[in-house]
């Protein structure tokens, strides 16, 4: 394990939802759990969903643990996605979906005289999506260089809307920091700000720009219930 800076070179960007990027740890756990997954349905097992669990599994990722906060708050030393180069602020793009009546009759025995694009589970669309026009994003981590340049070889598309071609990857790029980066490779972005959600205790005495305080996940899988902490947030990709 030992401090590095990881990038992505993008095709034209990458869309997110949140005012910070995509976690670097999150990136890890979704493709080694999508292959723990894909090898527990080859063996005929049962997959059942992380929400499920009460207290989903910490996957084994090739990253360090900070336990700086202690118990239960400690997290994978691993930042959010940061542009390197962004052109301006997100700008916002639009996606649209409609139902395919003919592709619904060929789904159902008998499907209703109407069915409504007003309102309803089959109403047409059209969503905001925030895009951050940039050809690199970094990430600052404390881990295995080989075994997360092996895993991030399979991702060919970060952020929402990979499908539609948002976030596509086009290489990857590991390299080594000086050792003496460990904590800040483990937090913060390159230009020094909050890099990741943080509990108090490693940030105490520092003087960090960070993106204010509230509840949010501290680590894979962010969206569980049981991960969420009141936590010093990433400084807002957007200010």
């Amino acid at each position: 394990m030992r401090p590095l800076l990881v990038k992505a070179r993008l095709a034209h960007g990458i869309a997110h939802a949140a005012p910070w990027g995509v976690s670097l740890d999150g990136l890890l756990a979704a493709e080694i759990w999508a292959d723990q997954k894909a090898g527990k349905r080859d063996r005929g097992e049962v997959v059942t969903a992380l929400a499920a669990d009460v207290d989903p599994e910490d996957l084994d990722l090739p990253l360090a643990r900070c336990e700086l906060s202690g118990g239960g708050l400690w997290h994978w030393a691993a930042t959010c996605a940061y542009p390197e180069k962004p052109v301006d602020h997100p700008v916002v793009r639009y996606w649209t979906g409609r139902p395919d009546h003919a592709a619904l009759g060929d789904l159902v025995a008998d499907l209703p005289g109407v069915v409504s694009e007003r309102q309803g589970p089959y109403r047409s669309r059209s969503m905001p999506l925030l895009v951050t026009s940039t050809d690199t994003v970094t990430w600052q981590c404390v881990g295995d260089d080989d075994r997360i340049m092996a895993i991030l070889q399979g991702i060919a598309a970060i952020g929402k809307k990979r499908s539609q071609g948002e976030g596509r990857v086009l290489r990857w790029e590991v390299a080594p920091l000086d050792e003496s980066f460990g904590w800040s490779a483990g937090h913060l972005h390159v230009d020094g700000s909050l890099g990741r959600p943080t509990p108090d205790g490693c940030l105490y005495g520092t003087a960090v720009a960070t993106g204010g305080r509230g509840p949010t996940g501290l680590r894979p899988p962010y969206m569980h219930g049981f991960r969420r902490h009141t936590l010093n947030l990433p400084f807002s990709l957007t200010v």
